[in-house]
């Protein structure tokens, strides 16, 4: 389908449409009234505003959702916090996998289920409170495994069930609770000109990535060679840092820790490329859920006070190894809130 007609029309994304009794199970919460973008021709009805759309209008817009390409993506516009969670849990109902490609735990997103019970989700994608969505979690995510847990431990105690819905790439790699020590060393380091990371790790975790002294998830299947790269890791950041602290029994204790999440995380970690790529095979419907926002883009963002990874469409082929060729519709997401703080505080209004 042209995706300039799926966006700009209040039938399509407007409150009457994402309402329970419509396009919906449950009501759509937020703080913020947010719009949702994919070309610039006219306005859109904001959600949560009170739009009155006919009957017919309402059926247009179920029939363009069900329209959306088998592999389709949710993006944010500007500098993140724009709603895409709640846009992604709301689309997973019209698609049978969700994936993250990119990020790792700096992405916050917020969800409700019927009852108006907030769940904040970090690792795990939107999708996973829709019963009958596969969540996958890509190459291109850092992957924090205690927080990971966490995550799932909270809403299992909520009565969501995760067994047997979450994928973990083997390609994706490890965040360590010292890299998050180093992005804090890192960012008291720049003083005055600090980033304003939201210190868990992620810059530290992608640059270890990038040297190539970084641990995969795959790696915990092989625990015989985990001391040897931990080792390197650690030393790395002991020479790097004065205030790092290393000694062996730091050492001993990190390779013990994972050791026994390696047992507990073994049933998640998949081949997530080829598993997507047989689902694109297979014609099943993939909806990609972006993390932070375009304008955090480490190439195309505002540099140097960005993320660390590819929050813009190209992360979607790279974070979760699919050609160009099968991404099709892409919905930006843009949040009023921010636009009118930019309008109002360089005077553009």
């Amino acid at each position: 389908m042209n995706i300039s007609s799926l966006a700009f029309e209040p039938t399509l994304f407007s409150a009457a449409n994402l309402s329970p009794s419509s396009a919906c199970r449950r009501p759509f919460y937020g703080r913020y009234p947010t719009l949702f973008v994919c070309s610039s021709a006219k306005t859109v009805a904001a959600v949560g505003s009170s739009v009155s759309v006919p009957e017919s209008g309402r059926k247009d817009g179920l029939k363009r959702i069900g329209e959306l390409s088998q592999v389709s993506g949710v993006l944010g516009c500007q500098w993140g916090d724009e709603g895409k969670g709640k846009l992604v849990d709301i689309l997973a109902q019209h698609f049978e996998i969700v994936a993250r490609c990119q990020g790792g735990a700096n992405a916050g997103h917020t969800i409700y289920n019927a009852e108006g019970k907030k769940f904040a989700l970090h690792l795990i994608p939107s999708g996973i409170l829709n019963e009958d969505t596969l969540c996958v979690i890509g190459n291109g995510v850092v992957v924090h495994v205690p927080g990971f847990f966490e995550e799932i431990d909270r809403l299992e105690a909520s009565g969501v069930s995760c067994k047997g819905r979450i994928l973990v790439s083997d390609r994706a790699h490890l965040l360590f609770d010292f890299h998050q020590e180093v992005d804090g060393l890192r960012e008291a380091e720049l003083a005055k000109s600090f980033i304003g990371t939201t210190r868990r790790g992620i810059g530290p975790c992608y640059s270890s990535k990038v040297i190539r002294n970084g641990i995969r998830v795959g790696d915990l299947r092989h625990l015989d060679t985990l001391p040897q790269k931990l080792d390197l890791l650690l030393s790395d950041a002991a020479a790097r840092f004065k205030d790092f602290n290393y000694t062996p029994e730091v050492l001993e204790e990190e390779v013990e820790k994972y050791k026994r999440y390696a047992e507990r995380l073994e049933p998640f970690i998949t081949d997530t490329v080829y598993f997507i790529n047989e689902a694109i095979s297979a014609n099943k419907k993939i909806l990609v859920e972006g993390g932070q926002a375009t304008m955090l883009d480490i190439d195309f963002g505002t540099y140097p006070f960005v993320t660390s990874s590819s929050p813009s469409a190209g992360g979607i082929c790279t974070g979760l190894g699919i050609a160009p060729k099968v991404v099709g519709d892409l919905i930006g997401v843009v949040s009023f809130f921010i636009l009118f703080f930019f309008f109002f505080n360089f005077n553009f209004l």
